[in-house]
């Protein structure tokens, strides 16, 4: 499932569920330009041959399309096309050379396009050195574009647009009598092109690679790439989906709880992953205006790559907890998310008494709530016991608005 496809066009979050992307969007007759032929100057090495995890940085971008349905992929070559040549054969990709790629980045781009394919649709511009798209990402462009062909469709990442832009390809003719001056940009303003803005929950469009600073910065992000950033958590929240304000607060002032009860953990022992309790806390009312929301979230989630945050959000309305549980990610959640009415802390019999008040002619929803007050109650004596110290001490002090309260 892709994200909505603009800002002044987001559909329901019911309807958002409901549709899965592979029956929504095509991208047939789309290409990706994949620009690899400069002379990575400013790196000193060369950023299309860079590791990157277990393959290098130009397979890792050819592995994006090939993962988003993008059948054809265009490698403009430059600077030793020969090696990236032989590491890309068997990928199945297009090869172009620049043989002007001295010139710029707009020289390749152009050489790129009059390699386009006959009946091609789009085409995306994909510099090699922002190695960190995700996969949501060109399937979000791909609807966007699929449901108005004639827009330059750009992601936009909080207010910014980065790589990849998808281009008409009505609009090449145009781009090739381009005389270059100020690059794709500079034809793009001067022509009065129509631009629209997708917006999604990846900074990765933003990062690229020029310097040995920012290679070192990706290496490091790639280590917990299924893990979006708080930044993310907070544009798919809010500039993704759209999710009400109220919604929004409750999550992160659940967020704030589960980080001071897991850091109070960690410190007394325990092995938590901190920073996928944070964001699966800070989404995990994603769905929260959908029938069975914790399981429409995951859903979600899932369909957007990040399976590790669904597992949490699965289980944060109700998880079985037994006599003398141990205190998972998972756990940390279910109970933080228990410890707040809204956007305040609540003592969790004043929370539960209101629910058996409101449902107590209903004998299901009655069983339901005990099962869910007796599951907490097993994490807080847990809990108490590990740290030493009663939940309230723990949780003296707490800024519960202020934490994540700009993103």
């Amino acid at each position: 499932m892709g994200y909505p496809h603009a800002l002044t066009d987001t559909p329901s979050m019911d309807l958002l569920l409901k549709i899965k992307y592979e029956r929504h969007m095509t991208t047939d007759r789309l290409t990706a330009i994949i620009l690899a032929a400069g002379l990575s100057s400013r790196m000193g090495r060369f950023k299309p041959l860079l590791p990157l995890g277990e393959t290098t940085v130009v397979e890792r971008v050819v592995g994006l399309y090939r993962d988003a349905g993008v059948e054809d992929i265009c490698v403009v070559l430059g600077h030793r096309a020969g090696e990236v040549t032989a590491v890309l054969e068997p990928h199945g990709v297009r090869f172009v050379v620049n043989r002007q790629f001295e010139e710029g980045m707009f020289s390749s781009i152009q050489e790129g396009m009059r390699a386009l394919p006959d009946g091609c649709r789009g085409f995306f511009v994909h510099p090699v050195d922002v190695p960190l798209v995700r996969k949501s990402t060109v399937v979000s462009l791909v609807e966007a574009f699929t449901g108005n062909d004639g827009d330059i469709c750009h992601p936009g990442f909080d207010g910014r647009r980065g790589h990849p832009p998808l281009v008409p390809a009505a609009l090449a003719s145009e781009i090739l009598d381009w005389p270059g001056e100020g690059g794709l940009r500079g034809c793009w303003s001067a022509c009065d092109m129509p631009m629209r803005d997708v917006a999604v929950a990846d900074q990765g469009i933003l990062w690229d690679l020029d310097t040995e600073e920012d290679y070192q910065l990706i290496l490091a992000r790639l280590l917990s790439e299924d893990i979006p950033t708080v930044d993310e958590c907070h544009a798919l929240m809010s500039r993704v989906l759209r999710v009400p304000d109220a919604v929004q607060q409750h999550c992160r002032a659940v967020a704030t709880v589960a980080v001071r009860l897991a850091t109070a953990l960690r410190q007394a022992g325990l092995c938590l992953d901190i920073d996928l309790l944070r964001s699966a806390a800070l989404v995990h009312d994603i769905a929260r205006e959908v029938p069975d929301h914790a399981m429409a979230g995951a859903k979600l989630l899932e369909d957007l790559d990040f399976s590790r945050l669904a597992g949490l959000v699965r289980v944060h309305m109700d998880m079985a907890v037994g006599p003398d549980p141990s205190v998972d990610e998972a756990g940390v959640l279910y109970f933080a998310d228990k410890l707040v009415v809204g956007h305040r802390l609540a003592d969790l019999d004043e929370r539960f008494e209101r629910k058996l008040v409101k449902y107590g002619k209903d004998a299901g929803a009655i069983a339901a709530i005990e099962k869910r007050r007796d599951a907490a109650k097993r994490l807080q004596v847990a809990i108490e016991r590990i740290c030493g110290q009663t939940v309230d001490a723990l949780l003296s002090g707490i800024d519960i608005d202020g934490e994540f309260a700009g993103g």
